[in-house]
């Protein structure tokens, strides 16, 4: 269903459900692999581990997170499946050997979900592409089926749900027409947990870093704890990149960081801003020398939900965002390389 990279800490946040919700249903494959089922409340995430039999049948009483969400998990495996957590009865129905894609049926909103799986997110599945070009085109497609599957049904949760992921996975579509589409979602869902996320995204995408445009002024601190603000570099380009000690791509990437660093020593300043936790704070500043990372090293410890990170709308890693002596950003890019061709490009500067 969805890769939960912001999901269970971005999305739950509402009252519980008071009445039960029984799952009841069968896993095939799970070997002895743990089924768990995760929620959250007040911001921290409990567990639960599903009591499974033999032959993959349970029966398990579900908790509501604070946003009436929930998520079943198979260990190991590299997505959730998350569904709604409702009154009621709800049938499962899967394999451990495809995460992502167990059935959750039985009630309404858990109805409209399954339906959205299999008419968008199970019929145009990136993951399933073998070329880039074949991931660009399904993705396409999935983004135009769900934008018509949430304008077909504005009194689901479901809709302002998805609709947010779409503003997550699709930022670049036009704001103005995620916009109408949030304004068709009856006032109820747009009052839910759900719709008041999707309205959150939705000024993050408005206020942006747009290029040709001065960027928002910041103030972070070091690895020291001592605080930086963007604007002291004022006549000088800057160099934003935005990592993460976890990010395979985004260390792969440092040589090449560290050659425009050098190339560019005293007319470019580069800023890295790494996308850490309070508790990851110490693998952060082990990276940093592991990896002779370049530049002024800042943090806000707020994972991505820092306001910088998610002011700047920085839902991939790495990012890289070129600003001129005036703060103006002039290029944004996923790819060191393409920063390298600007600045060659921009000649002595």
């Amino acid at each position: 269903m969805k890769l939960l990279s912001l999901g269970l800490a971005t999305l739950l946040a509402s009252p519980a459900l008071a009445q039960t919700c029984q799952l009841t249903g069968t896993i095939t494959g799970l070997g002895s692999k743990p089924l768990l089922y995760y929620y959250e409340r007040q911001g921290k995430r409990l567990t639960d581990t599903v009591r499974v039999a033999a032959n993959g049948k349970f029966t398990h009483p579900a908790t509501a997170g604070d946003n009436g969400m929930g998520a079943l998990y198979v260990v190991g495996a590299s997505r959730y499946d998350m569904f709604w957590v409702e009154p009621g009865t709800l049938r499962v129905q899967g394999d451990a050997a495809q995460p992502g894609k167990i059935r959750v049926v039985g009630t309404p909103e858990n109805d409209v979900l399954d339906a959205y799986n299999c008419a968008v997110e199970w019929k145009y599945d990136v993951t399933t592409a073998k070329t880039s070009a074949g991931a660009d085109s399904l993705r396409q497609l999935n983004s135009q089926a769900a934008r018509q599957f949430i304008k077909a049904h504005p009194a689901a949760r479901t809709s302002a749900y998805e609709l947010y992921w779409q503003t997550m996975m699709q930022p670049k579509y036009s704001v103005a027409q995620y916009t109408a589409l949030a304004q068709q979602l009856t006032p109820a869902v747009r009052q839910s947990p759900q719709g008041q996320q999707v309205a959150k995204r939705l000024r993050i995408l408005q206020s942006q870093p747009t290029v040709g445009r001065p960027v928002a002024d910041f103030t972070i601190a070091d690895t020291a704890g001592i605080k930086h603000s963007l604007a002291t570099y004022r006549g000088r380009y800057v160099l934003l990149d935005f990592w993460g000690h976890w990010c395979s791509p985004c260390i792969k990437a440092m040589p090449k960081v560290n050659a425009l660093h050098q190339q560019y020593a005293s007319k470019l300043a580069i800023i890295g801003i790494a996308m850490e936790g309070a508790t990851s704070a110490p693998q952060w500043k082990k990276a940093i020398r592991q990896h002779n990372v370049p530049g002024l090293q800042l943090s806000e410890l707020q994972t991505a939900e820092g306001p910088v990170i998610s002011g700047y709308n920085v839902t991939a890693f790495p990012t890289y965002m070129l600003l001129d002596p005036k703060g103006v950003l002039v290029m944004s890019t996923n790819d060191v390389d393409d920063i390298a061709k600007k600045l060659t490009a921009l000649g002595s500067f």
